[in-house]
């Protein structure tokens, strides 16, 4: 029974680093996903453009717990989901925005201007029940070079594909020194996960990415311009699954049949 333990350890191993090999790959070839920085530091030195119209520093506007928002406004794809679900778990987690903790929502496309996402703003806060405190979710656009040096430091990785951007879908948790702590990926979270992730970020914990499995259950259409689910992929996984499973069952059988004489 141990060589048998050992056995299936081994290819559940073997199977678990090829899956997030070929998903690591796949982000390299595409150069599109997250590269996951949990304790490095984001670029604070950065230049944002606020609602105000002014410049600020990122370092200036990060004091507290903060859930990092990376999209550009004009977003035909997930971005408008995953704003909406944002106004949703404010409206619903047990903290108080703008007191408890920050979300900051940052154009990673430099041509867009700040009306654009004054305007994003304000049809998202007109549904939300928490409008008071809604309005402390704030916007910002920035040039090209703070862009560029921002998402490099927390791993945003995206690529331009014709008029549209190919880029990851969800957000950053960063404690108030700017550490990255977590990252939270898809369009819709649990209040609950919002808050540990606050909570977590406001000791400075670093926490483990939420639904990274997802990511390899997913491939980039060329043609579609669009994240597919890779059906090959996710057979992979279940038939090698169900291969291991019927190994073991064998071999119990074998070893139970040995002993019954």
């Amino acid at each position: 029974m141990s060589k048998l333990k050992l056995f299936l350890t081994l290819s559940i191993w073997l199977i678990s680093i090829s899956l997030f090999s070929q998903g690591s790959l796949y982000d390299q070839q595409m150069q599109v996903g997250f590269d996951e920085k949990q304790g490095e530091i984001a670029a604070l030195d950065i230049k944002l453009v606020n609602e105000n119209g002014d410049t600020v520093l990122l370092q200036d506007v990060i004091n507290k717990p903060t859930i990092l928002n990376l999209v550009y406004y004009r977003c035909p794809g997930t971005c408008s989901p995953l704003m909406w679900g944002i106004s949703k778990f404010i409206d619903e987690v047990d903290l108080q925005l703008g007191k408890d903790y920050d979300v900051l929502t940052i154009s990673f496309d430099y041509t867009e201007s700040i009306d654009l996402g004054i305007q994003k703003k304000a049809n998202y806060i007109s549904a939300m029940k928490k409008k008071d405190s809604a309005g402390s979710w704030q916007f910002f656009v920035s040039d090209s070079s703070n862009i560029a040096r921002l998402t490099q430091s927390v791993g945003f990785n995206y690529k331009r594909v014709n008029n549209e951007f190919v880029h990851p879908t969800g957000l950053i948790a960063l404690a108030s020194d700017g550490k990255i702590t977590r990252y939270l990926r898809g369009i819709e979270f649990l209040p609950f996960e919002i808050k540990i992730t606050m909570v977590e970020a406001a000791d400075g914990k670093i926490g483990p990415s939420i639904n990274r499995l997802l990511a390899v259950c997913y491939s980039y259409d060329d043609k579609g311009n669009k994240f597919v689910f890779n059906v090959t992929r996710v057979s992979a996984i279940v038939i090698s699954f169900m291969v291991i499973v019927i190994f073991l069952f064998l071999a119990l059988t074998r070893k139970n049949n040995k002993k019954e004489p």
